[in-house]
C-alpha cells in the first residue's frame, strides 16, 4: 500500500512538472513583454466567466464520452487511458476554438488591437505571450483528468505510468498545434462566431482527412496523393502517442505546423498594423 503512494505522488510529480517547465523555462527565459502578456491574458480568462466555463464542460463531457459512450477503462477491463486520450483530437475541434475564437477577433471588434501595437512589445511577444496563456488553460483542462488514473491505480490496479506520461506528452503537441491554426484563422475576421466556424470547420477537415482514403478509392497513379491525406491528418500523428509510443516525426509535423500558423498569424498582425 505504501509502494502504491509513493508511486503515486512520484508519477504525479511527473505528470504536473513535465508541463510545468514546459509553459514555465520558456517564460522565465523570454523577454518581460511576454511575461507581461501572459499575465494579461490569463488574467483575461480566469476574471471573466471564459476559463471557468471551459475548465468545467472539458471535465464534464469528455469524461462522460469517455466512461458512457466509449466504456472507460471498464470496456477493455485494462487499467488504461487509451480511448481517453485517442477522443482527444475531436474533443478539441469544438473546444479549442471556443476557447481562441476571441484572441485577436475580440481585440480587433473592441478596437483594443490598435492599443496593443501601441505598447513597446512586438508582434512576436505578443503572439508567445497569447500563446502560452491558451495553452496553460487547455493544459490545466488535461490534468484535471488525472483522477481517472490515480483512483484506478488505487482501486483497480496498476496503470502503465510511461504510457501517460508519453500520451500527456502528445497532448501537449497536439494542443499548441490547434491554438496556433485557431489563432491565425481568429487574426483573419473581427467577428467571434466567424472566428469559431472557420477555426472548427479547418481543424475538422485536418483531422478526419485521414480517413478520406477508407471511403473513397483511388486509382493506383494517385496513391501518393492517399498517402498526403494520411500524412496531413492532426489525428494521424496523434496515434502513437495515444499509444504511448514516441516518434520524432509526429513531434517535427506538430511543430512544424504550429510553426508554420504562428508565422501566418504573424504576417496577418503585421498587414493590418501598416495598413
Amino acid at each position: 500500500m505504501m509502494k502504491s503512494i509513493i508511486e503515486i505522488i512520484v508519477n504525479s510529480i511527473v505528470l504536473f512538472g513535465v508541463p510545468a517547465l514546459i509553459i514555465g523555462l520558456p517564460l522565465a527565459l523570454l523577454p518581460n513583454g511576454v511575461r507581461a502578456m501572459y499575465k494579461k491574458e490569463i488574467g483575461g480568462y480566469f476574471h471573466s466567466s471564459i476559463a471557468y466555463v471551459f475548465l468545467a464542460l472539458f471535465v464534464i463531457v469528455p469524461n462522460i464520452m469517455f466512461f458512457h459512450f466509449f466504456g472507460g477503462i471498464f470496456k477493455e477491463d485494462l487499467a488504461s487511458m487509451r480511448r481517453f486520450f485517442s477522443m482527444l483530437p475531436y474533443v478539441f475541434i469544438i473546444f479549442i476554438p471556443g476557447l481562441t475564437m476571441g484572441s485577436w477577433a475580440k481585440e480587433k471588434n473592441s478596437g483594443t488591437i490598435e492599443l496593443l501595437f501601441t505598447f513597446p512589445v512586438s508582434e512576436w511577444q505578443i503572439l508567445i505571450g497569447k500563446f502560452l496563456a491558451a495553452l496553460t488553460l487547455v493544459l490545466i483542462a488535461l490534468f484535471s483528468a488525472l483522477f481517472i488514473p490515480l483512483l484506478t491505480q488505487i482501486f483497480l490496479g496498476d496503470f502503465d505510468w510511461g504510457q501517460i506520461v508519453t500520451q500527456y506528452i502528445g497532448v501537449i503537441f497536439l494542443s499548441g498545434c490547434y491554438i496556433a491554426i485557431t489563432f491565425f484563422l481568429s487574426s483573419l475576421t473581427m467577428e467571434l462566431i466567424d472566428s469559431f466556424l472557420l477555426s472548427a470547420a479547418l481543424l475538422l477537415i485536418l483531422t478526419i482527412i485521414a480517413y478520406l482514403p477508407s471511403v473513397v478509392s483511388f486509382p493506383g497513379w494517385l496513391e501518393w496523393l492517399r498517402k498526403v491525406f494520411v500524412w496531413t491528418s492532426l489525428s494521424t500523428h496523434f496515434s502513437n502517442f495515444s499509444k504511448g509510443v514516441i516518434d520524432s516525426r509526429d513531434i517535427l509535423y506538430y511543430v512544424g505546423v504550429t510553426g508554420i500558423f504562428s508565422y501566418l498569424n504573424l504576417r496577418s498582425l503585421e498587414s493590418r498594423k501598416w495598413s
